[in-house]
């Protein structure tokens, strides 16, 4: 068994992470699963939500990468970890000013939507910003536990 599996994370922009890792956690619509080396064959929807890396086995939780996703889908073959996302953004890389902003909108927009589809877009967005935002918070604590 090996002790790390190649992660690659690509969205419509490119590839966004490339890493050999040794835990993913993804949020699919089941929940949230683990891929660790080896992991079964799998091909699987990815939920809007948080994407956690733990890059080596002894890192703690708190050692561990976020991203946020706006779903997806994620090919597992026990070697390589392959997940084709909408968006994928670092916790670096979210403005949180901007995300509140977004969310507040997307709420106006659900509350104001005439027909499922646009049901559908708001609710998408909530989830999406909502996604943002954990990892902007989780980033914040991951900075306030090293204090």
């Amino acid at each position: 068994m090996s002790d790390k599996f190649s992660f690659e994370l690509i969205t419509p922009a490119g590839l966004k992470f490339q890493a050999d890792v040794y835990e993913v956690l993804l949020p699919t619509p089941q929940g949230q699963i683990g891929i660790l080396p080896d992991h079964r064959p799998l091909i699987n929807i990815v939920s809007p939500g948080v994407i956690s890396i733990r890059h080596n086995r002894q890192h703690t939780d708190d050692q561990l990468e976020h991203m946020a996703t706006a779903g997806g889908f994620a090919q597992i073959d026990g070697r390589r970890l392959r997940l084709l996302a909408d968006l994928a953004e670092r916790a670096e890389d979210i403005d949180e000013f901007k995300a509140k902003a977004a969310l507040e909108r997307a709420r106006e927009l659900q509350h104001a939507a005439k027909d499922q589809v646009s049901l559908a877009d708001a609710t998408a967005l909530i989830e999406q910003n909502t996604a943002r935002l954990k990892v902007a918070e989780l980033k914040k604590r991951k900075k306030t536990s090293r204090l």
